[in-house]
């Protein structure tokens, strides 16, 4: 299990505790050190946005501008600089377009193939082509081009599919269908068969008390993922399971004294290192041994790309 930290050769991470710190600030109770606070860091930002534009102009003169553009944007901690301050050289269309072309050899070998229909409010729209019945379904293509364009085009806020929503309402019109042809068993009254929904128990994120905090990036977490949230004052466990992200804080329901950083994870169970017992984060945190003890669950939200807690 990971472990999500501010470490020097992390940008991406080193971005997240800045937003965080900043947020933290917006809810200080202190109005005067509050404003001084907001206005030392609007400074700072100003100087270094300006600074990096300046840097960037002396560039346009250059004979190997484009090549020194390339190796700006392949570094890490440049990239995601240029994002903040939105002088990024490449438009984001352009960075778009440029990683689905990148992708398209990928997906042809799969039997499918996409095209960029458009970039509007920060969002692209696709086409996807699926060319025979062995390719893989659209969502898991959709992740794919997700992960690639993370990378080329950071400050996108999103894909759309075209046609992706149809082909969810149809697979749902099919499983109806297919449970109104369920015969019940010879001498049951005839029942109109319907199909059952599990909903797992969760926090109201309409009922949150606390202020709502950045904690991790949506589009980086992969389904099964499990990371331990640890700075600026946040201990919580966030996990992703079938889509839906969940919450915890980082305390044994057991011995709450006691951090679960060092427990084994197995989808969807995490079992802690000093008593063994099993707590099923797919289903509010219970404890698979003890229905007594269940993790204290917090109410979680996705908003931009931000995967967000409530902290009481």
């Amino acid at each position: 299990m990971s472990e999500v930290q501010a470490k020097d050769g992390d940008a991406e991470e080193l971005l997240g505790r800045l937003g965080a710190l900043a947020e933290e600030l917006e809810q200080y109770p202190d109005e005067e050190v509050r404003e001084k606070a907001l206005d030392l860091l609007q400074i700072i930002l100003k100087l270094h946005g300006e600074a990096l534009r300046r840097t960037l102009a002396t560039f346009e003169s250059l004979p190997m501008k484009s090549e020194i553009y390339s190796r700006m944007l392949a570094d890490e901690f440049i990239r995601a600089i240029l994002t903040v301050h939105d002088l990024l050289p490449e438009g984001l269309e352009t960075r778009v377009a440029k990683a689905v072309e990148e992708i398209r050899p990928f997906l042809i070998s799969q039997g499918c193939d996409v095209k960029l229909v458009g970039v509007e409010g920060g969002r692209a729209r696709m086409r996807l082509m699926r060319s025979g019945s062995g390719a893989p379904p659209v969502a898991a293509l959709k992740l794919e081009i997700e992960k690639v364009l993370d990378v080329a085009a950071p400050d996108l806020l999103g894909i759309d599919i075209e046609g992706l929503a149809q082909q969810v309402e149809a697979t749902a019109r099919a499983a109806e269908m297919l449970g109104a042809l369920i015969t019940p068993a010879r001498g049951e009254a005839q029942q109109p068969a319907r199909l059952v929904q599990i909903k797992r128990p969760r926090p109201d994120p309409a009922g949150a008390a606390g202020p709502w905090v950045s904690v991790v990036r949506a589009l980086v977490f992969e389904d099964g993922q499990l990371e331990v949230i640890d700075y600026a004052g946040i201990n919580v466990l966030v996990c992703k399971l079938d889509g839906e992200f969940y919450a915890y804080r980082n305390a044994c329901a057991a011995e709450p004294a006691r951090q679960l950083d060092d427990a084994r994870y197995d989808p969807p169970l995490l079992t802690c290192a000093c008593h063994g017992y099993g707590y099923d984060l797919g289903r509010g945190g219970a404890c698979a041994g003890r229905p007594e003890l269940r993790l204290e669950s917090l109410p979680s939200k996705v908003e931009d790309d931000k995967v967000k807690v409530a902290l009481s």
